[in-house]
């Protein structure tokens, strides 16, 4: 009786245990995947505002100088409603994917209440619900792109995820959650990489654009002329940080990376093979990438 007391409760530790090590798993999954979606989001709105912007100054260099004739002014008048069709579209696939991770973020931490075992049957139909969402958001980021966001290769790829899922590893509420929402949310992962890396294009042509206004009005001229202002040492830091900084294509585009990077987390955890911890370094350049522009925008704005 002693030793069959001593076999059960040996076992009942075991399986604690190993619920204990599927719950950190899944708690794990979803921290990452909440600090992805809200660092990469923070890039969204960086690249709206450049989007514009950078069209903006272009069109402030190319004016015509006076007198403009009423020919040249109803010829820009129709120049200008196409680029601003053609922005508004821009903008659109944005907040698009601003949309898509929201309800990315949403869905991680649906899971990770579904991991804590929390109103369990509540929890488990509202990371349905938000898988749903995924799904539906996805579609409308793809049909907002002019061009096609998701290769056939990336759709097989993405149809055998649910197969990779450890269920033994996760736990069973888990594992059924993982298996039926891997590909939903894998391809949101996939789409998103690539918008992020039409916002690195608009973001690195933006950063490349102010800065070198901001080199030109607020470092050289007031060098050359032996003229420094109390901010002038400030200003050519800025200048020199942000440099380097967009001379170095993988830290503008490290959104795109961390969406890339996240997606092999997500592949990798789902079979219980990685840490998402692997995610943190692209993370930080992330926000080193943020806190540049902002730098480079209250520079620009000072008087």
């Amino acid at each position: 009786m002693n030793c069959r007391w001593i076999a059960w409760m040996f076992a009942a530790l075991v399986l604690q245990g190993c619920a204990s090590v599927s719950t950190e798993r899944a708690k794990d999954l979803s921290s990452a995947g909440i600090a992805y979606a809200e660092a990469v989001s923070g890039v969204v709105d960086v690249a709206i505002d450049a989007a514009i912007d950078n069209d903006s100054l272009a069109q402030i260099v190319a004016a015509p100088r006076p007198p403009v004739s009423d020919e040249v002014q109803a010829r820009r008048a129709t120049q200008l409603e196409v680029l601003d069709v053609g922005l508004v579209r821009t903008v659109q696939l944005y907040i698009q994917l601003q949309q898509s991770l929201g309800v990315t973020r949403a869905y991680f931490v649906a899971l990770q209440a579904l991991a804590g075992g929390s109103q369990a049957e509540a929890t488990g139909d509202a990371v349905q619900g938000l898988a749903e969402r995924v799904n539906g958001v996805s579609r409308v980021l793809e049909t907002s792109s002019t061009k096609p966001l998701i290769s056939d290769a990336q759709v097989q790829a993405l149809g055998g995820l649910a197969r990779v899922v450890a269920a033994q590893v996760h736990g069973a509420k888990v594992a059924a959650a993982l298996q039926r929402d891997a590909p939903v949310i894998g391809r949101a992962l996939v789409l998103q990489e690539s918008v992020l890396r039409i916002a690195a294009s608009d973001i690195g042509s933006y950063m490349t654009t102010v800065n070198d206004q901001l080199f030109l009005t607020r470092v050289q001229g007031p060098y050359q002329k032996g003229q420094y202002g109390a901010a002038w040492a400030d200003d050519r830091a800025t200048y020199l940080k942000v440099r380097a900084l967009g001379s170095r294509s993988e830290q503008v585009d490290a959104a795109a990376r961390a969406s890339r990077e996240m997606q092999a987390v997500w592949r990798r955890i789902l079979a219980g093979t990685s840490s998402p911890a692997e995610i943190a370094a692209s993370l930080e350049e992330v926000n080193q990438l943020l806190e540049a522009v902002a730098a480079l925008k209250a520079a620009n704005a000072a008087d």
